[in-house]
C-alpha cells in the first residue's frame, strides 16, 4: 500500500501566482532531484534552487561522460550527463519548477502562519520565496577552485569539468590535478587519441593505482610535484611553463584541483555543524532548526548516487507527513525515544542479572 494519497497537480497551476511554495529545494544534484519528484508526486509545489546552468550536480559536472556503473537499472552503466536528464525531464513532468543562476544566500524564519506552519523565506541572490520546509541538497562542495594562472588567458579552452569526448580528440591535452577525477579526464583524452600531460602538485597522484597506470601505460606522461607558473599565447595555442622550467603547448586545459566548501553558506543559516563543517542532521534529516531538512553530501562524505537519491526521498517524506500531519515528526521522535529507553533499560537489566549469577 502506498505511503500517501496521489494528488496530482494541476496542468495550469499558475506557479508564478503561488503566495508561497510548499517545499523549497536547494540544489538540484542526485539528492535535490530525487526530493523533489517524491514532493511533487505527493501534490506538493515544488520549486528548485540551482547555482549552475544545469541540473545534475557532480554527475553532470565531474564525470558526463563517464559511465556509472553501479545505478540499478542500468546492466550496462550509464552517463552522468544521461542520467541527470533522465531525472530532471521526470521532475519537470512532475512538474516541479526549477530557478538556474540562481545561489543560496539565507534562509530566515517569518511571523507569517500558514495551515499551521509558520513560513519561511528562502533568500537568493536573485529573488526571495516563502515556503513550508526546506531540503538543503546543494552538496559540501559548492565551486570548482580555480587556477588563476590559465584563467588570466580567458580562454574558450579551459574546462573546470570534463568537456565532451569530441571536444579534444586528437589535440594536446594537459589536465591539473592528481585525484580520480583528473586521471579519469586523462583516460578519457587519451582513449579519443588526445595527448596528454598530467600536472600533479604533490609527490605522487592521489587517484586510485590502476588508472595511473592505464594514463602511462597508454602514453600519458605525469609530471609530479609540478606545477603551472605562467601561461600565455602562442600561435593560437597555450603555452604553458611548469616550475621544472618545461615547456608545454596546449590545446584544451582541465582543472580538477578540488572543490572550495560550502560552510560559509552553512554558517549563514544558523543550522549546527558539524567539525567538519556540514551540516548536523538528526535520524530525520533535519537540521537543528524545524522545517529545515538537509541530504547528500551536505551532512557528511561524499555519496554514492544512490545514497543521495535514498536520503532526498526520506527527507522529502519526512517533509510530507510535517505539511499534512503536523506535528507527526515530533511525535515519532517522542515515540523512538521512548522505544529507546525502553531498550536500555533491558540491556541493563539483563548486565545486572548476568552479574548476579
Amino acid at each position: 500500500m502506498a505511503d500517501f494519497k496521489v494528488t496530482e497537480l494541476a496542468e495550469d497551476l499558475d506557479f508564478d501566482s503561488l503566495p508561497y511554495w510548499d517545499v523549497v529545494i536547494i540544489g538540484a544534484g542526485p539528492a535535490g532531484l530525487a526530493a523533489s519528484l517524491t514532493t511533487a508526486h505527493r501534490g506538493l509545489t515544488t520549486l528548485v534552487i540551482e547555482a549552475k546552468d544545469k541540473p545534475g550536480g557532480q554527475p553532470q559536472f565531474l564525470y558526463p561522460d563517464k559511465k556509472i556503473v553501479d545505478i540499478p537499472g542500468f546492466p550496462d552503466g550509464i552517463s552522468g550527463e544521461e542520467l541527470s536528464e533522465r531525472t530532471y525531464r521526470q521532475a519537470v513532468d512532475a512538474l516541479v519548477q526549477f530557478r538556474f543562476n540562481d545561489e543560496l544566500v539565507t534562509i530566515e524564519d517569518t511571523d507569517q502562519l500558514e495551515k499551521e506552519d509558520l513560513l519561511k523565506r528562502v533568500v537568493t541572490k536573485n529573488g526571495e520565496y516563502l515556503c513550508r520546509k526546506v531540503v538543503i541538497a546543494c552538496g559540501l562542495l559548492h565551486f570548482p577552485r580555480k587556477l588563476p594562472v590559465v584563467d588570466a588567458l580567458d580562454s574558450k579552452n579551459v574546462y573546470y569539468k570534463v568537456p565532451k569526448i569530441g571536444d579534444y580528440e586528437n589535440g594536446h591535452v594537459v589536465v591539473v590535478g592528481g585525484g580520480d577525477s583528473a586521471f579519469d579526464a586523462a583516460v578519457m583524452a587519451l582513449e579519443r587519441r588526445g595527448q596528454v600531460d598530467v600536472i600533479v602538485r604533490g609527490e605522487s597522484p592521489a587517484a586510485k593505482a590502476d588508472t595511473v597506470a592505464r594514463v602511462q601505460q597508454s602514453g600519458g606522461r605525469v609530471h609530479c610535484t609540478t606545477e603551472i607558473t605562467s601561461a600565455e599565447y602562442d600561435a593560437g595555442a597555450m603555452a604553458l611553463t611548469l616550475s621544472s622550467g618545461m615547456q608545454i603547448r596546449a590545446d584544451t586545459v582541465i582543472v580538477q584541483i578540488g572543490f572550495l566548501s560550502a560552510k560559509e553558506t552553512f554558517q549563514r543559516l544558523d543550522v549546527r555543524l558539524n567539525d567538519d563543517g556540514s551540516i548536523a542532521v538528526d535520524p530525520y534529516f533535519e537540521t537543528s532548526r524545524h522545517g529545515l531538512f538537509a541530504v547528500g553530501d551536505v551532512h557528511g562524505d561524499i555519496k554514492l548516487v544512490t545514497v543521495a537519491w535514498a536520503e532526498g526521498i526520506q527527507a522529502a517524506i519526512y517533509a510530507f507527513k510535517e505539511i499534512t500531519s503536523p506535528y507527526w515528526l515530533n511525535e515519532k521522535r517522542l515515540r523512538d525515544q521512548k522505544i529507546s529507553m525502553i531498550g536500555d533499560k533491558i540491556t541493563q537489566a539483563a548486565r545486572v542479572k548476568g552479574r548476579k549469577k
